[in-house]
Formats: structure tokens, sequence, C-alpha cells
């Protein structure tokens, strides 16, 4: 007797799209089961006003550790339903090939009129932190306010940039897809200028007994997935 394949709602932040795109395809070599991933070009906040106020997602990864934890606080998780599959990393990025240099001495400089960056409200333990972080760090948070141009999320802030708006982005480097060549220049950013950003994935209350849901949830954490996650530019745990 056949057993029926299953479906399993993952909710992800856009930056994410590429690899989980990959992961998804080497775990459904191997399961009959069906994973549908929801990118959204949304925050992880949002994310997780979506999940309070519907039931479709068994699986989210989150940009931060702020969101999972309060997750957990709120009884929303299965047990042993949190963990952290990567830390993110951030650079500064310009569609320009020559504006920015590998030490972001740029920041120093005339040679730009605007930068985004993601508010940290939306971002309380994550990417948008860091960038004030950074920017304190080099004595520049003050200095260039006239210039910063807070954004909601990665997606729009990188289309932004193709598109001119903006000379410069504080960027998830997984945003940029760095397993392939990325377009213009950027610096990566010395992890010590930032307090590590802790991305995790969780498994949902609703999905506590669902088989396949579980196995996807822990095949995040295999080398398989890690070795994926590090090609799009993540650190790993």
């Amino acid at each position: 007797m056949s057993i029926e394949a299953a479906e399993v709602h993952v909710g992800a932040i856009f930056s994410l799209q590429g690899p989980l795109s990959e992961i998804v395809r080497l775990f459904e070599k191997t399961s009959s089961d069906k994973i549908i991933i929801h990118p959204e070009i949304v925050t992880s906040q949002s994310l997780y006003q979506q999940i309070k106020e519907s039931a479709h997602l068994d699986i989210f990864l989150s940009s931060n550790i702020s969101i999972p934890l309060q997750l957990e606080l709120e009884g929303l998780l299965a047990k042993d339903g949190r963990f952290t599959y990567a830390f993110g990393k951030l650079v500064l990025w310009s569609k320009n090939p020559s504006l920015v240099d590998t030490k972001g001495e740029i920041l120093n400089s005339d040679k730009f009129h605007s930068i985004a960056i993601l508010d940290k409200k939306n971002s309380p333990h994550g990417y948008g932190l860091a960038t004030r972080q950074i920017l304190e760090k080099l004595h520049l948070w003050e200095l260039l306010q006239p210039k910063l141009i807070f954004m909601d999320n990665s997606a729009e802030m990188q289309q932004q940039v193709k598109e001119g708006k903006f000379d410069l982005a504080f960027m998830p480097l997984a945003t940029l897809n760095p397993s392939k060549k990325v377009e213009g220049s950027l610096w990566i950013i010395p992890k010590s200028y930032y307090t590590p950003i802790e991305q995790q994935a969780v498994l949902l209350k609703r999905a506590e007994n669902n088989a396949a849901a579980n196995a996807f949830f822990h095949y995040l954490k295999s080398p398989q997935a890690h070795n994926i996650f590090e090609k799009y530019g993540f650190s790993l745990p």
C-alpha cells in the first residue's frame, strides 16, 4: 500500500529563497513529500504576525533569534522546535563596480549621497541592529544621518540600488546571491564589527505530529543543508 505524500509549508524571508530552493530539491530526491516555500518580501516581524493570525505554516526560518524566542515563550512551537541554522553576514554594496573598496573607506569620502539600511525596529536583533553597530564602531552613525535611508526589507533595498535610487546599501550577503558573480562592488564587513546575527528555524506547534514537517526540519540541520547555506554566504553554527 502506497503512503500518500504530505505537504510541508515553510515560511522564509526573501534572502533565503536561493538556498532554500536548493535544499528542497535535494530533500525531495529522497522523499515523496512536497515542500512548499512561501518566500515573503517582508520582514521577519511581518511573518511573525502572519503566524499569530493564521495557521498555514509548519516551519519558519527567521533572520534573527528574537522572533523564534518570542514564539517559544508564547507556546507556539513544538517541543525542541527551535535551532540556529546559520549566522548572517553584512556587506556594504553598490551596483557601481568601482565605488566600494575592500576596506569600506568609501564611507569616509564624499563620493556618495545616500545609503540604504534596514530599519532597526524591524530587525531588533538582526541586520538592522548590526548596521547601526558597524556605523557606531566607525564613528559614523551621527555623521551619516542625513544620508541614511531606512527600509523594511532587503529585496526592495536591492532593487532600488539597482535602479540607481541609492548609491550604497548595507545588505545581507545572502540577498546578493554570492553563489554566483555579484554585480557591482562590495565590502564584506568584519564579523568583529557587530553582534553575531543568529538566524533560527522553528517547527510550529501545529506541525508537532507531522512526520513530513519533522523530517524536513531535521534535514535543515544536515551537512547537505549546511553546505548550501555556506555557499550562499552564511556562516555555520
